[in-house]
């Protein structure tokens, strides 16, 4: 009679989570470690008011500074009269012209140092010193960027980065010196009513504004 051979079928062992385990714990600080967090910048501005037109209480109309951006650079306008001219714009368009018209990006075709030095020496002249409020206007092509850059260039005061003495803001040569730049601090309160140092304004309320309309 032949033998049959039974063969003995051991149980397969449960799978050992342990080493896996082990690896994840160790992956998620580090994952943890190399997220980036968002950070957002919040720039206030306001919206033109109806009393803007108004007079003051001199009967005298009020003072307005406005900035015009379009793709083909900016226009200063200085009370009721605009700015001259500079780096040989063509008569009848912008005061200050692209600096670089063939570059990709529309932030880089702009002139900031020719802009930054038009405000800045409007904020040395007695009259404007007390001045705080810059209107912006700026055409529906114009690129996002461009405005907020503008807003950035027209609201604080800025100096050369080796000078942390300095009391209030100065003209630059080139863009390098205006990109190495840094804000001149001066002495403020906090919404806590505490001494804290900020940067000191040029022109700091930024209103979208409206065209002036000349008859």
């Amino acid at each position: 009679m032949a033998r049959v051979h039974v063969r003995k079928i051991e149980e397969a062992e449960g799978l050992n989570l342990t080493p896996i385990m082990n690896m994840v714990l160790v992956l998620i600080p580090l994952m943890l470690l190399n997220v980036v967090f968002m950070t957002i910048t919040v720039i206030e501005v306001t919206m033109p008011q109806r009393a803007a037109g108004a007079a003051q209480n001199n009967g005298e109309p009020p003072k307005r500074l406005q900035l015009f951006i379009s793709k083909q650079g900016f226009t200063i306008m200085e009370g009721t009269s605009i700015q001259v001219a500079k780096n040989g714009c063509p008569e009848g368009g912008p005061t200050i012209c692209l600096s670089n018209p063939e570059a990709e990006l529309d932030t880089d075709k702009h002139d900031w140092l020719s802009l930054y030095n038009a405000l800045m020496e409007i904020k040395m002249k007695p009259d404007w010193q007390d001045h705080e409020q810059i209107e912006i206007v700026a055409d529906s092509s114009v690129n996002f960027g461009v405005l907020v850059k503008a807003m950035d260039i027209s609201r604080y005061q800025l100096v050369g980065a080796g000078k942390d003495d300095a009391v209030k803001g100065e003209v630059f040569n080139s863009v390098g010196e205006l990109n190495e730049s840094r804000m001149v601090m001066a002495d403020g309160m906090d919404e806590n009513g505490n001494s804290v140092k900020m940067g000191l304004g040029m022109f700091p309320v930024v209103v979208l504004g409206l065209p002036t309309v000349t008859q």
